[in-house]
C-alpha cells in the first residue's frame, strides 16, 4: 500500500468535512481485489525482490496494533448514530419551524385584532373620564351658584320692623329649610361616588384585558427566533458536515479492517507467525481485555476461504509485507483522525441539538400562546359586555346627576326669587305705611270736624235748656237732659299694615 493513494483518500475525507481541520496524515484505503491492484491503489513504486525481510515480532506487533485499531468501530457506530439522529433532528427542526411560524403569524394577526378591540374599549373609557370631568364642572358651577345665592341670603338681615321687639338679628337664610340643599348635595356626592365605582369596575376589566394581552405578547417575545443571521451556522450545512464525517469515518474503518486482514495474511504466510500471534494475542487479552476481535477466528476463516490477499509469488509476498509495514505507520494517525472527526461531530451535533431544542421551545411557546389566545377569546365577550354595562350604568347615573343638577338649579332660582320677594316686601311695607298715614290724617281731620259739631251741639243744648227747660217736665223725654253722643274712630279688628 503506497502513501500517495493514502494521501488522496485523506484529502477526500477532510475536504468534505466543511471546514473542520484534521491532521494531514495518510489513511489506509483498502478497495482492491488483487495484490497488484492493491499496489496500484497506493501508487507505490515497484518492490525490490531482494528487500530485507521483516521479523515475526514486528509483524505480530503490527497485527496487534491493527487489531486494537478495530475498536474504532464503536466510534464509527456512534458517528452513524449521530448522523441518523442529525437527519431526524434536521427534519424535526424544519417541521417545528414551519408549524411554529404558522402559529406565530396567526397569533400575531389575532393579537393585532385584540389590540384594536382594546384601543376601542380605551376610547370608551377615555370618553367616560372626559364626561366625568364635564359633569364635575357642571356640578361645581351649579353648586357654586347655589352657594352664592345662599351666602347672599345669609348676608341679608331682616329689617327690625318685621320682627318682634327685642329679638336678635336674623337673616333671610334663617327662614328657609337648608335640609333640602344638604340632601341634594349628599345625593350628588353619592352620584359622584357611583360614577367613580362604575369607572373603577370598567377599569378593572380593562386591566385584566391588558394583562391577557401582555401575557400573550410576553410568550411571543420570549419565543426564540428560528431565523438564522450571518452569525449562525446553517443547520443544513451542519447536517452535511455530520454525514460527510460519518462517511469518511466508515471509509477509514474499512481501511483499518483491510490493513488488519493483510496483517493476518502476512502472519499466516510467515513460518511460526501464527503461533506467536495467538500467544501474544492471548497475553494482550489478559492484560488489556477482550476487544471483540479474534485473531484465531480470522486466521481460521482465511485458511478455510482463500482470499484475494493471498500472495501467489515471493514477489507478491514481499510487496504485501512492504505495504503492511508502510500502512502500519499510518494506523495511529487514522485512529486519531476517526477520534477527531467524532469529536467534531459531537460538537456539531450539540449545535444541531441546540437548534432542535430551540425549535421545540418555539413550537411549545406557540402552543401555549395559542391556548392563552383561546382563553382570551372566551373572555372577550365579557370585556365587550363590560363596555356595554359601563355605558348603560353611566347613562343611567348621569340622568340622575342631571336631575339633581336641575333640582339644585330650581333651589337656586327659588332662593333668588325669595330674596327678590323680600325686596318687594320692604317696598310693600313702605306703601302700606304711607296708606296708613293717609288714613290717620283723614280720620284726624274728621275727628276735628266731629269735635266742632259736638261743641256746637253742646252749646245749642245748653241754650235750649235755659230757654224752655223750666217749662217742660223732666219725665216727658228722658233724653232731654242727656248729653250728646261721643264719636271715636278705632281700628277694626287686629289688622296690621
Amino acid at each position: 500500500m503506497a502513501s500517495s493513494s493514502a494521501t488522496s483518500l485523506r484529502q477526500g475525507s477532510s475536504g468534505a468535512s466543511s471546514g473542520h481541520s484534521h491532521p494531514q496524515s495518510t489513511s489506509l484505503s483498502r478497495h482492491s481485489n488483487s495484490n497488484s491492484s492493491r499496489s496500484r491503489s497506493f501508487t507505490h513504486q515497484d518492490v525490490d525482490p531482494n528487500a530485507p525481510s521483516i521479523s515475526i515480532d514486528t509483524l505480530v506487533n503490527h497485527l496487534l496494533v491493527a487489531k486494537r485499531s478495530l475498536s474504532s468501530m464503536t466510534l464509527v457506530l456512534r458517528a452513524n448514530e449521530i448522523a441518523n439522529a442529525a437527519r431526524q433532528s434536521h427534519e424535526d427542526v424544519a417541521i417545528l419551524a414551519a408549524q411554529a411560524g404558522f402559529l406565530k403569524e396567526s397569533i400575531l394577526d389575532q393579537t393585532t385584532i385584540l389590540v384594536r378591540v382594546r384601543r376601542s374599549l380605551q376610547g370608551t373609557y377615555d370618553w367616560g373620564k372626559r364626561d366625568f370631568k364635564k359633569l364635575i364642572r357642571s356640578m361645581d358651577l351649579v353648586d357654586g351658584g347655589l352657594e352664592h345665592t345662599m351666602e347672599m341670603l345669609r348676608d341679608t338681615s331682616v329689617e327690625g320692623v318685621f320682627r318682634p321687639d327685642g329679638e336678635e338679628r336674623r337673616s333671610l337664610l334663617d327662614f328657609i329649610d337648608e335640609g333640602g340643599v344638604h340632601g341634594v348635595r349628599e345625593a350628588m356626592k353619592k352620584s359622584i361616588q357611583e360614577l367613580q365605582v362604575i369607572q373603577q369596575s370598567f377599569d378593572g376589566d380593562l386591566l385584566r384585558f391588558d394583562t391577557d394581552i401582555r401575557n400573550l405578547k410576553k410568550i411571543i417575545t420570549d419565543t426564540p427566533t428560528l431565523t438564522h443571521d450571518d452569525t449562525h451556522f446553517p443547520t443544513f450545512e451542519l447536517l452535511e458536515s455530520l454525514v460527510d464525517h460519518s462517511a469518511n469515518m466508515a471509509q477509514l474503518l474499512v481501511s483499518l479492517t483491510h490493513h488488519f486482514d493483510m496483517c493476518v495474511t502476512a502472519i499466516r504466510t510467515t513460518e511460526g507467525g501464527v503461533a506467536l500471534a495467538r500467544r501474544r494475542a492471548a497475553e494482550a487479552t489478559q492484560t488489556q481485555g477482550n476487544d471483540g476481535v479474534s485473531i484465531s477466528g480470522v486466521i481460521a476463516e482465511q485458511e478455510s476461504n482463500v482470499s484475494d490477499l493471498e500472495p501467489n509469488t515471493a514477489k507478491d509476498r514481499a510487496e504485501m509485507l512492504k505495504v503492511v509495514v508502510q500502512d502500519a505507520g499510518e494506523v495511529n494517525d487514522v485512529v486519531q483522525e476517526i477520534q477527531e472527526r467524532l469529536t467534531a461531530m459531537e460538537q456539531d451535533y450539540l449545535v444541531l441539538q441546540e437548534q432542535h431544542d430551540i425549535s421545540k421551545q418555539a413550537y411549545s411557546n406557540m402552543l401555549e400562546a395559542y391556548a392563552v389566545l383561546g382563553e382570551i377569546g372566551d373572555r372577550l365577550a365579557d370585556y365587550l359586555a363590560a363596555e356595554g354595562d359601563f355605558k348603560s350604568r353611566w347613562d343611567m347615573e348621569k340622568e340622575s346627576v342631571f336631575s339633581k343638577l336641575q333640582e339644585m338649579q330650581q333651589l337656586k332660582e327659588f332662593y333668588e326669587r325669595y330674596a327678590s320677594a323680600y325686596d318687594s316686601l320692604i317696598i310693600e311695607v313702605e306703601r302700606r305705611r304711607a296708606v296708613d298715614d293717609k288714613v290717620k290724617n283723614i280720620w284726624r281731620k274728621a275727628q276735628d270736624s266731629v269735635d266742632k259739631l259736638l261743641d256746637a251741639d253742646r252749646a245749642s243744648r245748653e241754650t235750649f235748656r235755659q230757654d224752655v227747660g223750666e217749662y217742660l217736665p223732666t219725665d216727658l223725654w228722658a233724653g232731654m237732659q242727656g248729653s250728646a253722643k261721643k264719636w271715636t274712630v278705632v281700628p277694626d279688628g287686629e289688622g296690621r299694615m
